[in-house]
Order: structure tokens, then C-alpha cells, then sequence
């Protein structure tokens, strides 16, 4: 085990990690919980952001439309595959633990092609200035200001995760390649 200072991407990851799970276990998954398990302050985090942002992700993953059944698949994804990628790997990357390799380069891939189609619904969804029309109302429909936001918002979450991926490819390549040398 190298010393943590040693490790800045080790440290970045684990931060990052650690920031996610809060924000997947309060906000992302409320879908998930049953409504009486959720504190009104939790609810009241997520309707701010919908009213702010018009939300089309969260407000799909809410929904029992079977438009919005794939949302849904990524958020229970999210639940019992990359919640314990964040409490497990943020440990072994504090550790120097090189088992979490293979555990975030299937996280990265997994969250960059999950905020992908996030982020494609988000740039497909048509962009009005408001007030919105009227036949918008109600409806799927962004400002540019709420397009803007959301971006700025999602784009991390597929930039961040896709460097997590290429980074421990690498290191597994890296590693693979040591040991074959070692065979001949």
C-alpha cells in the first residue's frame, strides 16, 4: 500500500465516490422507498429540483409509465450495483487496495453508459422559452436555462466515470502485462 498523498486519483475517486452516495440513496432513489419511509425534507430536496429543473430523469424514475420503465431499471442498477461500488471501493481505494479495480471499471462503464442515455433524453426533449406554450404545459418540454442546468448537472457523472474506467483499464493492462513478463 502506497501512501494516500501519493495517490491523488485514488483520493479524487474516493471523494467522488463518497459525494455520489448521498445524492443516489436521498434523491435518486426515492422512487424506490416506500412514500412513508422518505423524511418531507427529502421530498421537498426533490420537488425543488423538479420545479427548478423540470427534471425529465427523476421525474421518469417517479412515474409507472411504461415509457419510463428503463429510468427505473438504472435507478434499482444504481441501487444494487453502484451503491455498493461507492461504500466498498471508496474504503479500498483509502486501503491502496488494488481489488477495486475490476469493480470500478464495470462502475464506470456501467454509470457512463446509464448518465449517457440521461443525457441524450435531456438533449432530445424540445427547448422553448417560457412561459411554455400552452400545448407544453404539463409536458416534457425545457427553457434553455433548465436544459443548461441539467447538463451542467449530468455531464460530470458521464465525464468523471468514463476516466474511472479508462484509468483502471489501464492499470489492470498495466498489471497484466507485469505478470505476463513474469511467466517468461
Amino acid at each position: 500500500m502506497s501512501l494516500l498523498k501519493n495517490r491523488p486519483l485514488d483520493i479524487f475517486y474516493a471523494l467522488y465516490l463518497i459525494v455520489h452516495l448521498p445524492a443516489t440513496l436521498f434523491i435518486d432513489m426515492q422512487s424506490l422507498y416506500p412514500e412513508w419511509l422518505i423524511p418531507d425534507a427529502l421530498k421537498n430536496v426533490l420537488h425543488f429540483w423538479i420545479s427548478l429543473t423540470n427534471d425529465p430523469i427523476l421525474q421518469g424514475g417517479s412515474t409507472d409509465s411504461p415509457l419510463w420503465a428503463w429510468i427505473r431499471s438504472f435507478i434499482a442498477l444504481e441501487a444494487v450495483g453502484q451503491v455498493p461500488v461507492f461504500i466498498l471501493c471508496s474504503y479500498g481505494l483509502y486501503k491502496g487496495s488494488k481489488s477495486v479495480e475490476i469493480p470500478l471499471l464495470v462502475y464506470g462503464v456501467s454509470a457512463a453508459t446509464t448518465t449517457f442515455a440521461c443525457l441524450a433524453t435531456v438533449l432530445a426533449l424540445p427547448v422553448h422559452a417560457p412561459p411554455l406554450p400552452p400545448p407544453l404545459i404539463g409536458s416534457l418540454a425545457l427553457t434553455p436555462e433548465q436544459r443548461t442546468i441539467l447538463l451542467a448537472v449530468y455531464t460530470p457523472y458521464i465525464i468523471v466515470p468514463i476516466f474511472i474506467a479508462c484509468d483502471m483499464a489501464g492499470r489492470l493492462s498495466q498489471r497484466g502485462n507485469m505478470n505476463t513478463k513474469k511467466l517468461y
